[in-house]
């Protein structure tokens, strides 16, 4: 069986803007999407909006249907229930391993990811939170150097904005919490105490989909 041929350079331009704007939420969960009008959005022919939005419903952000047409696909409670455990299992692992082993490089990049969080809050600037904030838990599971791992973090990146962006929109007083709790995380590892940055890692992300799956509890606060 052939290889598949590489994407054009329009396929993958098409692709990557299509996914940026499904990601940050401009194209929200439930937007109809029309090829054409993508097309002249986007200044090319149709050809290449196809192909990318075939390839993003194989990853699951859009379903493709004769009865429906192109829709974003939200995530449902199966999804987030899934995306959360694997967070857990590996997140909460690596911490555990990489407590007390950081190099001062390290710890040193660590420690300004939380001070830029901190300058960020206080402007209230979100969509700078949300970016250091998924680049702290993908810092912390690159330091371990596992490739597999850091695959994974890698492959569920935009999954993880779209689920911080989620738990923002859910919460408004979410965002002051998980910095509280990401200095907690930063801490317990660089003091080297594995244990307690694995249960505050576990706690972090139990917070976060609570919020998801519990909106009501929340907004009442």
């Amino acid at each position: 069986m052939s290889e598949p041929a590489p994407p054009t350079r329009l396929q993958s331009r098409a692709y990557a803007e299509l996914r940026r704007l499904i990601v940050t939420g401009e194209f929200p969960p439930g937007t109809f999407l029309s090829e054409r009008q993508l097309a002249v959005q986007f200044g090319m022919s149709k050809t290449p909006i196809h192909v990318a939005l075939e390839r993003l419903e194989s990853e699951g952000f859009v379903t493709i249907s004769a009865q429906q047409g192109i829709v974003v696909k939200g995530m449902s409670v199966d999804d987030i229930v899934d995306h959360y455990e694997l967070r857990e299992a590996i997140e909460a692992w690596v911490v555990r391993r990489m407590a007390g082993k950081l190099s001062a490089e390290q710890e040193a990049k660590l420690r300004e990811n939380i001070v830029q969080q901190r300058a960020a809050l206080e402007a209230d600037d979100l969509v700078r939170l949300m970016h250091l904030d998924e680049q702290m838990h993908y810092l912390l599971c690159s330091f371990l150097n596992n490739r597999e791992i850091i695959s994974t973090m890698e492959r569920l990146r935009d999954k993880i904005h779209q689920v911080i962006l989620r738990v923002t929109d859910t919460d408004r007083t979410r965002p002051a919490e998980s910095f509280e709790e990401h200095v907690g995380i930063v801490e317990a590892v660089c003091a080297g105490n594995g244990l307690l940055a694995a249960d505050l890692m576990t706690a972090h992300l139990e917070a976060g989909k609570r919020r998801i799956l519990n909106p009501e509890r929340f907004s009442r606060r």
